[in-house]
């Protein structure tokens, strides 16, 4: 067996188990070890393998990792350097699935990723049907026991959302009906997860698909129209979902309240300290190991006592870059991530790129996804996947390729 093959089969095997761990609710470091292993066959196969020029694409790939170079730089203002340094080792995927992808582009099939992960995420909404059958009265705390049994509600939301875009992107291409029955699929479990910036993602997600789906004004308007009956039915009569919305009722101001830690009044917590600190560190930040320390002692400050007892981060991934790494990094961060692909992808009328930054950015707006594991690996695998599909965009900057899978 020639070493090509060898590396072909293993680097496609470790990518169908990076996906199973990323849906699957699997200890950590299991996609950690994978990645490391992927790394390590990137490595060998830009020294042994004798098909280098075909497998590899050009460095531009790269620009995914400059967040990462950010988070280095933010070591130099950083008093607590044992939490940097581990924040930096859980963002090392901003660099390794680009160099993963540099070096065996050729070899990896898309289209087992996609169908491992709409699996695997089957799988996991089978376990989550269940719960949300089992426990259809327990109301709010549904979400605790999706984060509990699972992983956190809101991460499952996000991955069935893009699953959504992933079977839509397929139908509209292959037009095979199965993916549009699992499109609802993955919608429906977007929604049973609970998560209220899930649920509104969710109508916002049927409404784009309509738009790319159906060119007949007048089924756009009876489209919608069934829409908005259902979303309301779905809110008013699913218990998870109403006391969810129900919390905006609980609001006496518009702003943190210190006796009611209540979801959203300890989101407005968040948020306040947040912008507090950053204030205090706007250009540069905080740096990028004591961003917690920091809002800790703005909680104390503002006597939220669940802030700094949890160590809350910002719940907000824009603020926490930028607050983070200041204006100037944590805002060349955020151009990349976002702003960049996102250029591209409205650019090349690429609509999975599109939809997913459209879907991490929308969860972002309540959640610091990559500030955790499952955030950081999901956006940097999934982005690099998708991005080094179109050979293209490597070497002209368009995403425009015939024979691309999706």
């Amino acid at each position: 067996m020639s070493i090509n093959i060898i590396i072909s089969k293993s680097s496609n095997i470790l990518c169908v188990l990076f996906v199973l761990f990323t849906v699957f609710p699997v200890k950590l470091n299991y996609s950690s070890m994978v990645i490391i292993a992927l790394s390590i066959i990137g490595l060998v196969n830009l020294f042994v393998s004798k098909n280098k020029k075909n497998a590899k694409l050009t460095p531009l790939i790269f620009l995914i990792s400059i967040p990462f170079m950010i988070y280095m730089l933010g070591l130099v203002n950083t008093t607590n350097l044992r939490y940097g340094t581990g924040f930096l080792l859980k963002n090392l995927s901003f660099v390794a699935f680009p160099f993963v992808f540099y070096s065996l582009n050729n070899y990896i099939n898309r289209e087992t990723l996609f169908k491992t992960y709409l699996i695997g995420l089957t799988i996991v909404n089978s376990y989550l049907i269940y719960l949300f059958i089992y426990y259809y009265n327990f109301g709010a705390k549904f979400y605790m026991i999706v984060t509990t049994d699972i992983y956190h509600s809101t991460f499952l939301g996000m991955y069935n959302i893009v699953a959504f875009w992933i079977c839509i992107s397929i139908f509209m291409k292959k037009n095979k009906k199965l993916y549009s029955f699992l499109a609802t699929f993955f919608l429906l479990s977007a929604i049973i997860s609970s998560a209220r910036i899930i649920f509104v993602l969710s109508i916002v997600s049927i409404g784009l698909s309509i738009l790319f789906i159906i060119k007949s004004r007048l089924k756009r308007i009876l489209a919608f129209s069934m829409i908005c009956i259902v979303g309301i039915l779905v809110l008013f009569k699913v218990p998870s979902i109403k006391q969810k919305f129900n919390q905006f009722k609980e609001i006496k101001k518009i702003g943190f309240d210190k006796h009611n830690y209540q979801s959203i009044s300890s989101r407005f917590g968040k948020i306040e300290a947040t912008t507090t600190v950053l204030k205090e560190n706007f250009w540069f930040g905080t740096g990028t190991g004591d961003l917690l320390d920091e809002l800790v002692k703005e909680y104390k400050n503002m006597n939220f006592l669940m802030g700094y007892k949890y160590r809350y981060n910002p719940h907000n991934q824009y603020l926490d870059n930028l607050t983070r790494n200041g204006i100037i990094g944590g805002g060349i961060s955020l151009i990349v991530i976002f702003l960049l692909p996102l250029y591209f992808a409205i650019r090349n009328k690429n609509k999975l790129l599109f939809t997913f930054i459209i879907t991490v950015g929308f969860v972002c707006l309540t959640e610091s996804v990559l500030d955790v594991h499952k955030g950081i690996t999901f956006y940097t695998f999934f982005i690099t996947l998708i991005i080094s599909n179109y050979s293209t965009i490597i070497k002209n900057l368009t995403f425009s390729i015939p024979n691309a899978k999706i």
